[in-house]
């Protein structure tokens, strides 16, 4: 799944991210080929030979997972992968060998689907191939426009009569080998949802690992990873929480994050949408009622491992209210997760432990 309209906003000043020190000098890396977003790396390193070094390693990071998760580019010839999502969705009820990453991708999905009980479930591509072919930015759709009845009609018949068959994803494993089959003569896999947050929790883990102390990764504005902030008190990090909702006051937030050493992953219909009957249609669908749901403008979710908070806040951002609070109750401290949500209906909910968080008056 596609995720879209992630509006978590890094709020970091020119000094703090070109400042420099006697010991460490501060390098920013930007990526524009990768995961449909513009992704930067501020970071300190002691010389631009171990900056270089970072640089590559994280230009690899990035680039095998978008080879791997694409679902609309094919490997190139000279490709050194095996398959990737889109030649997988090609082979329906084949059993295919795939890379090891990918395997373990795929796995960590099926994980995620069991812990939401089904709110994240990559093998819904079809529905989602339906819904985003409304928000198409041309003549032949209807991005921040009134879709009209007759073609709103006609893409939910289309989405709800798709059968979600169970269970279809099969992998398996023999002699080092890793095979996947998708047991359905239609479901097609869609990595959005968590290629992004797991490439960037992969760099995020190497940095802490390599003892780099002071960076921020923005990987576009759905997914940020944070240390610690070399010019602040504390190393806090100061986040914007982007409005998802146009008024006339010109605040482009509606509140503020104090945060280290943390991920923030953002889910919304902010970025993209079409409107049927004044409410927005996106990209997150729902695989319960097979459409984009309207209960919160944005869920974010803080923790430690982005691509699982990638996933979640796909997952809860199609809960109802009361599910999302059942699953909390059951699932938030084992996780080490902290939640904000901007509702539906422009309040806000958070169920935060450590972070501070200030919500925006007037």
């Amino acid at each position: 799944m596609k995720k879209i309209a992630m509006i978590v906003v890094l709020m970091v000043s020119l000094i703090t991210l070109f400042a420099c020190t006697k010991s460490e000098s501060s390098y920013t890396f930007s990526f524009y080929d990768y995961m449909d977003t513009y992704i930067s790396v501020n970071l300190y390193a002691p010389d631009q030979a171990t900056a270089d070094t970072y640089q590559a390693y994280i230009d690899s990071v990035y680039k095998e997972y978008q080879e791997l998760t694409t679902n609309y580019v094919p490997l190139s010839q000279d490709s050194p992968y095996l398959e990737n999502i889109y030649s997988i969705n090609q082979k329906n009820n084949q059993v295919i060998e795939i890379d090891y990453d990918l395997y373990v991708l795929i796995q960590e999905s099926e994980s995620i689907k069991a812990l939401t009980d089904g709110y994240f479930d990559i093998s819904i591509g079809e529905i989602i191939n339906v819904w985003k072919s409304l928000l198409v930015d041309d003549s032949t759709g209807y991005l921040f426009s009134e879709i009209p009845e007759t073609v709103f009609q006609n893409a939910l018949t289309e989405a709800t009569n798709i059968v979600l068959e169970p269970n279809v994803i099969e992998l398996s494993e023999s002699n080092g080998h890793y095979y996947i089959q998708v047991k359905s003569t239609h479901a097609q896999l869609d990595l959005g949802a968590i290629s992004k947050g797991y490439a960037t929790d992969i760099v995020y883990k190497y940095l802490q690992e390599q003892g780099v102390k002071n960076f921020s990764i923005s990987a576009g504005s759905s997914s940020i990873a944070l240390g610690e902030n070399k010019n602040r008190d504390q190393g806090i990090y100061n986040v914007a929480m982007a409005s998802p909702i146009q008024d006339t006051t010109g605040i482009a937030s509606y509140g503020m994050i104090y945060v280290k050493d943390i991920g923030v992953t953002t889910s919304g219909d902010y970025e993209q949408y079409a409107t049927y009957q004044g409410l927005r249609y996106h990209h997150i669908v729902s695989p319960k009622t097979q459409k984009p749901m309207q209960y919160y403008h944005t869920v974010t979710v803080l923790g430690q491992d982005l691509g699982m908070l990638d996933a979640l806040s796909t997952a809860l951002f199609s809960m109802p209210p009361d599910v999302l609070d059942q699953w909390l109750a059951d699932h938030q401290d084992a996780l080490g997760i902290e939640v904000l949500i901007f509702n539906y209906d422009t309040t806000i909910t958070t169920h935060l432990k450590d972070t501070v968080f200030e919500e925006n008056q007037g």
